[in-house]
């Protein structure tokens, strides 16, 4: 297996952009031929999303589609979270599966004198993440994998687990790798960046204390809230100065649904931090995430998502759906189908909506993950299309 065909099912995340890079400087490094076409390959690579239902329907027609015209011809890995998170869509006997905190199985698999641990996704390959969407320019550091929390609704925990961080050394070292290539922007990565050093008996105060001491600039993504307002006392006001780009996802306004999230913080505070720190620190734009259409959430509930434009710069909204083996699947009052169109019109309709980020001054409402991938906002955009009312 000298030819590796590499692929992502997934543009649109920072996370599976990382790994898919990660896998290509593996390959390269241990001297594997890097093809542009599947059937020049002897295997086939592919790293997959499941974070909703759509993306794990997008990841395995993909999959299914290089199963059908290459399996019994050619050798396929699918890894990345699909794996651990619905491992009965597969057939073991056509593919083989590696979850995104298995990578020492690629070292097996291709016999591999570079072990891939060892290896940096730093540089993210805009080949595996759309340039409008990643921060490209900047060098990645993955400081954390897993987390502390047990959000009802999340798939991920699943693949990811509890929270394994590198150390603040660690840290240091790729910052200082990163400055070698002649970057100076270093997006920090974690599947939440508030639990780094849970494991290890460090924090990420602790983390930008140290980051603080270089001339640098800082991206985050992503702070879980209630993680974010503990840390928030302890970081030194003049870190802040250096960070340009913060996502902190708040997920829903209502003190009820983010406890039927399981999640431990008060909407009010979070924004009242935010916008402390948007006063004393106006370049430093800060994003959020809303989940809409979660079991229970009533339409008034919904609307008082709308206030989060008041404060973040901007506010991103995914519609629910249920995972498989996750505890907010058994909740009762699921929102229809119907509904949950009508609550996407009403965002359509917010006066700060736009269809994509880089066309519009902040603050700004959009739908997560674009029309472009998901079948009910093609429809929401051809029907914006048809009335002059899209922006874009």
């Amino acid at each position: 297996m000298n030819k590796i065909f590499l692929c992502t099912t997934f543009k649109l995340c920072d996370n599976n952009g990382y790994l898919t890079t990660q896998l290509s400087n593996f390959f390269m490094e241990n001297n594997f031929h890097i093809v542009r076409l599947p059937e020049e390959s002897d295997c086939i690579v592919i790293t997959t999303c499941g974070f909703d239902q759509g993306r794990e329907d997008e990841s395995i027609s993909i999959v299914d589609q290089y199963i059908q015209k290459y399996s019994g011809e050619k050798k396929i890995v699918v890894c990345g979270c699909l794996p651990k998170i619905n491992p009965d869509l597969f057939d073991l006997s056509k593919v083989t599966l590696i979850g995104s905190k298995e990578l020492e199985k690629f070292d097996e698999l291709f016999d591999a004198e570079i072990k891939v641990n060892t290896i940096s996704g730093g540089s993210l390959d805009d080949n595996f993440i759309n340039s409008e969407y990643g921060f490209v320019d900047s060098y990645y550091i993955q400081i954390c994998q897993g987390c502390t929390n047990n959000c009802s609704y999340c798939a991920i925990k699943k693949t990811k687990g509890y929270v394994e961080s590198k150390t603040i050394a660690e840290v240091i070292n790729e910052v200082e790798r990163g400055l070698q290539l002649g970057f100076r922007r270093f997006m920090l990565l974690g599947d939440d960046c508030g639990s780094y050093g849970a494991d290890i008996n460090v924090d990420l105060a602790q983390l930008f204390s140290e980051l603080n001491k270089y001339e640098i600039r800082l991206l985050v993504n992503y702070i879980e809230p209630g993680k974010f307002l503990g840390l928030y006392p302890n970081i030194e006001p003049s870190v802040f100065d250096k960070i340009d780009f913060m996502n902190i996802p708040v997920q829903a306004a209502s003190d009820r649904i983010i406890s039927l999230m399981n999640r431990r913080y008060d909407s009010v505070r979070v924004m009242a931090v935010a916008k402390e720190i948007k006063e004393n620190h106006p370049h430093l734009y800060i994003e959020t995430h809303v989940i809409f259409g979660f079991p229970g959430e009533t339409r008034e509930e919904f609307a008082e998502t709308f206030k989060l434009a008041g404060t973040f710069d901007a506010v991103i909204y995914f519609y629910y759906t249920d995972r498989k083996g996750v505890k907010s699947a058994l909740l009762p009052g699921k929102v229809p189908e119907d509904e949950v169109k009508h609550r996407i019109d009403m965002i359509v309709a917010h006066p700060r909506f736009t269809w994509k980020q880089s066309d519009a001054i902040p603050p700004l409402v959009l739908l997560g993950y674009g029309p472009e991938t998901t079948e009910i906002f093609k429809t929401m955009q051809a029907g914006a299309a048809v009335q002059g009312h899209m922006v874009g």
